[in-house]
């Protein structure tokens, strides 16, 4: 499983959107940050996406293997079909997908909560189940006042295990995801099931009649692929400065440096899943 399907699908919406005016639009400054890959396009856009750290260990391992292409200057509609070579292609891909959505968040298109973060919807966690891959430690912290009936938490990091275990939920092994997903009545992913390509087969362990939504600044594409697989909501960003986000990037800076200086907090509404599952989508 991978998450090229969802990512073709949000290129061909794109495609749609922006008609021939997306011929003229280029890649004019890329950096790949430790935790963050950023793009700046021509039209002033910006968007980041997480680096795997898989991704940077495969980088490693190729550095003498010949040559990737130059990306500045590279035409977005040629980076966003993710064919050029190298180990970051896919990430740079989404990074790209993601600079050229940001135009209609703020078009209309969308039903856009912007109070600032996803636990601002109470519905998908109050007095519920709640299954979490990826463990998103100010998230967990914030459930605590929202009474979930339960929270367990997947993550493969050593370090976010030993965070997560520190009184926000239950730790479930990798191997369980599956079960844990199965019981679950709000599945919650990070974007970097999507970077990872692990999101389609995730998607697939949640029961039908469960919440599902996916959070982080890499699902800011436009959210129509994660809505048509029943995704309640993307909990994402609008980039704000994208110059300053590079800035940061290029400086090894994550996400805690990011969040309040160039990026905004959106949170992307599907109101007819809400509106099936019996959830009110305020705040």
């Amino acid at each position: 499983m991978s998450s090229s399907l969802i990512l073709d699908e949000a290129a061909d919406i794109l495609r749609g959107l922006y008609g021939n005016e997306l011929d003229s639009i280029v890649i004019e400054r890329l950096v790949v940050g430790v935790f963050f890959v950023g793009v700046k396009l021509t039209n002033g856009c910006g968007g980041i996406a997480y680096t795997p750290p898989e991704v940077v260990r495969s980088a490693g391992n190729r550095i003498l293997k010949g040559n990737t292409p130059s990306i500045r200057g590279m035409h977005a509609v040629e980076a966003m079909a993710g064919t050029i070579p190298g180990p970051f292609a896919h990430v740079i891909r989404l990074a790209t997908l993601n600079a050229l959505s940001v135009p209609f968040f703020e078009a209309g298109r969308y039903t856009v909560d912007s109070s600032g973060d996803v636990s601002g919807i109470r519905s998908l966690f109050r007095g519920r189940r709640v299954c979490m891959v990826g463990a998103i430690i100010p998230l967990l912290k914030r459930l605590q006042e929202l009474g979930p009936a339960e929270v367990t938490i997947i993550d493969r990091k050593k370090e976010t295990r030993q965070e997560a275990e520190a009184g926000y939920g239950m730790f479930v092994p990798v191997e369980r995801t599956a079960e844990a997903l199965a019981r679950c009545e709000t599945a919650v992913f990070t974007g970097a099931a999507i970077a990872n390509g692990s999101i389609e087969q995730l998607i697939g362990f949640v029961p039908a009649d469960a919440a599902m939504a996916v959070v982080g600044p890499t699902a800011g594409f436009v959210p129509e692929p994660l809505f048509r697989r029943n995704a309640a909501m993307v909990g994402t960003v609008a980039v704000t400065d994208i110059d300053l986000a590079l800035d940061v990037l290029g400086e090894g800076g994550g996400g805690y440096r990011l969040f309040g200086t160039c990026m905004r907090k959106i949170n992307l509404l599907n109101t007819e899943r809400f509106r099936r599952l019996g959830l009110d989508c305020s705040c």
